[in-house]
């Protein structure tokens, strides 16, 4: 478990990767059998968890849903923002989050009168409390639900919707008063914005430039870029001496701004790497890799990124990190912000939509389902809520029906769906069902349970619920939800059984604390796909994030105190 926590807080290994060790350890070492353990993969929470991001990709297909977010554009930014976020959370609580931000990511990117700064963090936190009004919102609540019902508890969707109800609420007012405030756009914010896009140019056989220092080519006295580094072979100079000499083959790394990319274009003797036909930049899209994505940990050229979706990035940022070396060779992240020089095919490609968010153009790379379909499946879809609702049959039952059905009707494609398949998702849900057991098995769970029990004895019995909240909320900052929600799940059922309260309680306050990642981007992915595009820094998590966070653990533990203590 220590080794588990070193890898993620390390930051050098992908989520997945480090589960996955972790998964080959705890079989090898014998701490779960493999038998217990291959049992683990096929838990119903995790096959509901996969089985609904199937349905979510399908649910992408219905045209129109961009268009339903702002209304008119005559009502006030206010009513258009509270629009916009009533309808996120609504959708959120049926929908995994990730697939709602990627879905309004690009209208919301697009808004004519709000700008994106304003829109796009409130997005990420209204998808998070959204889905807390069901126990299928998030893939934290669906995994504790599935674990508490291995110990006799059963937690059904009225568990949630009055917590979630209050939740929402409160996460909504607050967005509405303070984010039209911090987030207001400035001329700082968005000169800022600007120096954080990296360009790479190559300088041409026989150029001008070659034999000349820095100076003498005028590199130092650009308007809008610097030349950040050079890379010459196997050699990285940086800090560039302005009297450095270029040499053949040289390759030049620029830092500016894309609206000014003219200014790059117009040097003598450099060619942008940019695009397939190097004579035109007129095909310019702005991305965000998308959550699940085949390129998040690889590089441009591992990923083959020109073949694969008929285009090549002229930029890259990564909010405010400073990234170096060629741009070929910058290892992918989730959330990073690309400009493409795109071909003619490029918004025909069906691998488009399962990797990258395209903000400039609505539904590329998808066909939209016919009205015939996009209705066929809305009603299969509410069929499905409302059986698991009323617990008809069981919830994974219903989601795993409904995703067989979006392939067998046609809705989506096998290759869709193959595409999309989250072999990530799974080895994390996996890992964290894991961790669980290994926590409850090693003893950890009662003694972690014993301390808080000693340090709240005396206490009202909310302070215990607070606690476990605040466990929670602290391991989902540092960790994924659900495997924060999996590791606190043990010590809460063992703290209510200490103190003679009921579990309910804890098992609420423990899915609602690992969905409580509202302060730093780095702790939900939703936070980091809108960080680069909306222009954010750390300061507008904190100083928005502490606002939502205060009101939502409020909302949280008032309303569970209440309902169940």
């Amino acid at each position: 478990m220590v080794a588990l926590a070193a890898m993620l807080l390390s930051g050098r290994f992908s989520v997945s990767r480090s589960f996955a060790c972790f998964i080959v350890a705890v079989i090898c070492f014998g701490a779960i059998s493999f038998d217990d353990a291959i049992q683990a993969i096929t838990t119903p929470s995790i096959v509901a968890v996969t089985s609904l991001v199937v349905v979510a990709a399908t649910l992408t297909k219905i045209p129109g849903i961009g268009r339903a977010l702002f209304g008119k554009d005559a009502v006030s930014p206010r009513l258009s923002l509270g629009r916009f976020l009533g309808l996120t959370a609504l959708i959120s609580a049926v929908t995994p989050n990730t697939a709602v931000v990627g879905a309004f990511l690009g209208p919301a990117s697009r808004h004519r009168s709000i700008p994106a700064h304003t829109l796009l963090l409130p997005l990420s936190y209204m998808a998070l409390a959204g889905g807390m009004l069901t126990p299928f919102g998030t893939s934290a609540s669906l995994m504790v639900v599935g674990e508490a019902a291995h110990s006799g508890l059963v937690l059904t969707a009225l568990d949630f919707i009055i917590p979630g109800l209050m939740v929402s609420g409160a996460v909504l007012l607050a967005l509405l008063a303070a984010a039209p405030l911090i987030l207001k756009p400035s001329k700082a914010t968005e000169e800022s914005a600007s120096a954080i896009f990296y360009f790479e140019a190559r300088v041409e056989p026989g150029s001008v430039m070659i034999g000349r220092n820095i100076t003498d080519n005028r590199l130092r006295s650009l308007k809008s870029f610097f030349l950040a580094e050079i890379i010459r072979g196997e050699q990285l100079i940086t800090p560039v001496n302005p009297s450095v000499h270029i040499q053949p083959d040289d390759r030049l790394i620029f830092v500016g701004d894309i609206e000014q990319v003219d200014e790059l274009l117009a040097i003598k003797g450099v060619t942008l790497d940019s695009s397939p036909r190097s004579e035109s930049l007129g095909s310019l899209y702005h991305a965000v890799i998308a959550n699940n994505s085949v390129l998040a940990g690889r590089t441009l050229r591992e990923a083959d990124f020109r073949s694969r979706f008929d285009a090549s990035v002229v930029a890259i940022s990564r909010g405010e990190e400073r990234l170096s070396g060629k741009l070929g060779e910058i290892r992918l992240q989730t959330g990073d912000f690309l400009i493409l020089a795109a071909g003619p095919d490029f918004t025909s490609r069906e691998n488009l939509r399962a990797n990258l968010h395209i903000l400039d153009v609505e539904e590329p790379g998808q066909v939209p389902l016919s009205r015939r379909n996009s209705i066929a499946l809305g009603l299969s879809f509410a069929a499905m809520l409302i059986a698991a609702i009323f617990q008809i049959i069981p919830f994974a039952l219903g989601a795993f029906v409904m995703a067989a059905t979006c392939i067998l009707a046609g809705w989506l494609s096998p290759r869709e769906a193959k595409r999309i398949f989250p072999i990530d998702l799974i080895i994390m849900l996996w890992g964290a069902v894991l961790l669980s057991e290994l926590v409850q098995s090693s003893g950890a769970s009662d003694f972690l349970a014993g301390i808080i029990a000693g340090s709240v004895g005396g206490l009202p019995p909310w302070a215990a619920l607070t606690a476990i909240f605040a466990l929670a909320w602290v391991m989902t900052e540092m960790f994924s939800n659900a495997s924060a929600a999996l590791t606190t799940l043990p010590v809460a059922l063992a703290t209510a059984a200490q103190l003679a309260l009921p579990a309910e309680a804890f098992v609420l306050a423990t899915a609602f604390g690992a969905s409580a990642s509202f302060l730093l981007p780095f702790g939900y992915q939703t936070h980091l796909m809108v960080m680069t595009p909306g222009r954010y820094r750390l300061s507008h998590f904190l100083r928005l994030g502490g606002i939502v966070f205060i009101a939502y653990a409020a909302a949280a533990l008032c309303s569970i105190s209440i309902l169940h203590l």
